[in-house]
Protein backbone atom coordinates (compact mmCIF):
# COMPACT_ATOMS: atom_id res chain seq x y z
CA UNK A 1 0.00 0.00 0.00
CA UNK A 2 1.34 3.40 -0.92
CA UNK A 3 0.01 5.20 2.17
CA UNK A 4 1.51 2.55 4.45
CA UNK A 5 4.86 2.88 2.69
CA UNK A 6 4.84 6.66 3.11
CA UNK A 7 4.03 6.31 6.82
CA UNK A 8 6.78 3.70 7.22
CA UNK A 9 9.29 6.11 5.69
CA UNK A 10 8.05 8.93 7.96
CA UNK A 11 8.45 6.62 10.95
CA UNK A 12 12.06 5.93 9.96
CA UNK A 13 12.74 9.68 9.80
CA UNK A 14 11.33 10.32 13.25
CA UNK A 15 13.36 7.71 15.06
CA UNK A 16 16.33 7.19 12.79
CA UNK A 17 19.41 9.26 12.03
CA UNK A 18 17.58 12.54 12.60
CA UNK A 19 16.88 11.57 16.20
CA UNK A 20 20.60 10.86 16.60
CA UNK A 21 21.69 13.99 14.71
CA UNK A 22 19.27 16.51 16.22
CA UNK A 23 18.43 14.99 19.60
CA UNK A 24 15.12 14.80 21.38
CA UNK A 25 12.22 16.08 19.24
CA UNK A 26 10.69 18.16 22.04
CA UNK A 27 14.00 19.79 22.97
CA UNK A 28 14.79 20.55 19.32
CA UNK A 29 11.36 22.09 18.73
CA UNK A 30 11.63 24.07 21.99
CA UNK A 31 14.92 25.54 20.75
CA UNK A 32 13.38 26.45 17.39
CA UNK A 33 10.32 27.93 19.14
CA UNK A 34 12.54 30.12 21.33
CA UNK A 35 14.40 31.53 18.32
CA UNK A 36 11.21 32.08 16.34
CA UNK A 37 9.59 33.76 19.34
CA UNK A 38 12.46 36.24 19.59
CA UNK A 39 12.46 36.96 15.86
CA UNK A 40 8.67 37.23 15.52
CA UNK A 41 8.22 39.00 18.88
CA UNK A 42 5.39 36.65 19.81
CA UNK A 43 5.23 33.42 21.79
CA UNK A 44 5.72 30.33 19.60
CA UNK A 45 5.36 26.87 21.10
CA UNK A 46 7.18 23.69 20.11
CA UNK A 47 3.81 22.38 18.84
CA UNK A 48 3.46 25.50 16.67
CA UNK A 49 6.88 24.78 15.17
CA UNK A 50 5.91 21.25 14.14
CA UNK A 51 2.62 22.44 12.62
CA UNK A 52 4.35 25.29 10.77
CA UNK A 53 6.96 22.92 9.40
CA UNK A 54 4.13 20.71 8.10
CA UNK A 55 2.63 23.82 6.49
CA UNK A 56 5.95 24.47 4.73
CA UNK A 57 5.53 21.04 3.16
CA UNK A 58 1.94 21.90 2.14
CA UNK A 59 3.21 25.12 0.51
CA UNK A 60 5.81 23.15 -1.43
CA UNK A 61 3.14 20.74 -2.64
CA UNK A 62 1.26 23.69 -4.12
CA UNK A 63 4.13 24.07 -6.58
CA UNK A 64 5.33 20.52 -7.12
CA UNK A 65 4.15 17.14 -5.88
CA UNK A 66 7.16 15.35 -4.42
CA UNK A 67 7.12 12.18 -2.40
CA UNK A 68 9.41 13.55 0.32
CA UNK A 69 6.98 16.41 1.07
CA UNK A 70 4.25 13.89 1.90
CA UNK A 71 6.66 11.89 4.05
CA UNK A 72 7.90 14.97 5.90
CA UNK A 73 4.33 16.21 6.40
CA UNK A 74 3.37 12.90 8.03
CA UNK A 75 6.49 13.02 10.21
CA UNK A 76 5.76 16.57 11.40
CA UNK A 77 2.15 15.63 12.18
CA UNK A 78 3.40 12.75 14.33
CA UNK A 79 5.96 14.99 16.02
CA UNK A 80 3.25 17.58 16.76
CA UNK A 81 1.13 14.86 18.34
CA UNK A 82 4.05 13.65 20.46
CA UNK A 83 4.85 17.19 21.60
CA UNK A 84 1.20 17.76 22.51
CA UNK A 85 1.07 14.53 24.50
CA UNK A 86 4.35 15.28 26.30
CA UNK A 87 3.67 18.94 27.14
CA UNK A 88 -0.07 19.33 27.72
CA UNK A 89 -1.09 16.73 30.26
CA UNK A 90 -4.65 18.12 30.44
CA UNK A 91 -5.32 17.24 26.82
CA UNK A 92 -5.89 13.66 25.85
CA UNK A 93 -6.38 12.03 22.51
CA UNK A 94 -9.72 10.50 23.42
CA UNK A 95 -12.62 11.34 21.12
CA UNK A 96 -15.49 13.65 22.03
CA UNK A 97 -17.75 10.59 22.32
CA UNK A 98 -15.32 8.89 24.70
CA UNK A 99 -15.06 12.06 26.77
CA UNK A 100 -18.84 12.43 26.98
CA UNK A 101 -19.16 8.76 27.87
CA UNK A 102 -16.72 9.27 30.75
CA UNK A 103 -18.66 12.30 31.96
CA UNK A 104 -21.95 10.42 31.73
CA UNK A 105 -20.50 7.45 33.59
CA UNK A 106 -19.21 9.72 36.37
CA UNK A 107 -22.57 11.52 36.56
CA UNK A 108 -24.43 8.21 36.87
CA UNK A 109 -22.07 7.02 39.62
CA UNK A 110 -22.59 10.27 41.51
CA UNK A 111 -26.37 10.04 41.08
CA UNK A 112 -26.38 6.44 42.37
CA UNK A 113 -24.32 7.44 45.43
CA UNK A 114 -26.74 10.29 46.18
CA UNK A 115 -29.72 8.00 45.73
CA UNK A 116 -28.22 5.34 48.00
CA UNK A 117 -27.43 7.97 50.62
CA UNK A 118 -30.99 9.35 50.48
CA UNK A 119 -32.47 5.86 50.78
CA UNK A 120 -30.45 5.20 53.95
CA UNK A 121 -31.59 8.42 55.58
CA UNK A 122 -35.29 7.84 54.91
Amino acid sequence: MISQDLLDEAKKLIGGDRQTDYGDKLTNHENIANFWSIFLKTKITPHDVAICMALVKVARLMNQHKKDSYIDMAAYAAIAGEIEARTDKDISFESEGERRGQQTSEAIKQWLKEREKNERTT
